[in-house]
């Protein structure tokens, strides 16, 4: 009998604490419904949207969810669009909603994530070889020889992580290194015709 009425009480306590959080609740009900039929309509359009578009997609039919109904929040629980970790937060608790309103559409973002990742590192190619030249001019240029002879010129026209190794002048001619690699087509000035030009994004010493 007494665990019946601690049962009672324990089940009285979640429907308050439930009753509580209900509010904010529903309106992340409302918003992961709107956010799957928005989806649905727009791979309805484009069955073939990449994964990278599929992606920010997700994040447009949200945020035009959640400012519909942006004013049946909470003061205290209403997110900036400039708070970052606030909307990663919001995100996330939309998604867990979505799995219950439509579970395929999460599991869709998963692969897109990972086709995506995949594609990043079929585009991300690599070369070992010995430093022959770094040219300063308008773009900084390294020029590599591989063990077979061949010569590869590389533009650094953005930053990541090891650039500094090159933009601090740490590394010098004869230097072993591996770096990778994506090709971008580029207009060339002196040839007047657009060419594929190798693009630096990782530099290693070996």
């Amino acid at each position: 009998m007494r665990r019946i009425c601690n049962m009672k009480k324990i089940f009285l306590l979640v429907v308050l604490l439930c009753s509580v959080a209900s509010y904010s609740q529903d309106v992340l009900e409302v918003i992961a419904k709107e956010t799957c039929q928005c989806l649905e309509t727009k791979k309805a359009k484009d069955p073939n949207l990449s994964a990278a578009d599929f992606k920010t997609e997700v994040g447009v039919c949200m945020i035009k969810s959640y400012t519909d109904h942006m004013s049946e929040f909470k003061p205290s629980e209403k997110v900036d669009f400039s708070d970052v970790e606030g909307m990663t937060k919001l995100g996330e608790n939309v998604a867990i909603k979505m799995m219950q309103v439509c579970p395929n559409v999460i599991i869709e973002l998963g692969r897109s994530a990972i086709k995506e990742e995949k594609e990043v590192e079929k585009e991300d190619s690599f070369v070992s070889g010995e430093v022959i030249d770094i040219k300063w001019e308008q773009f900084v240029t390294l020029q590599l020889k591989d063990q077979t002879g061949r010569n590869y010129s590389f533009l650094l026209l953005d930053s990541f992580d090891t650039a500094p190794l090159l933009t601090n002048n740490e590394i010098k001619k004869k230097d072993k290194l591996k770096v990778s690699y994506t090709e971008i087509e580029l207009f060339d000035s002196k040839a007047k015709e657009f060419r594929y030009f190798k693009i630096l994004t990782k530099i290693e010493k070996q």
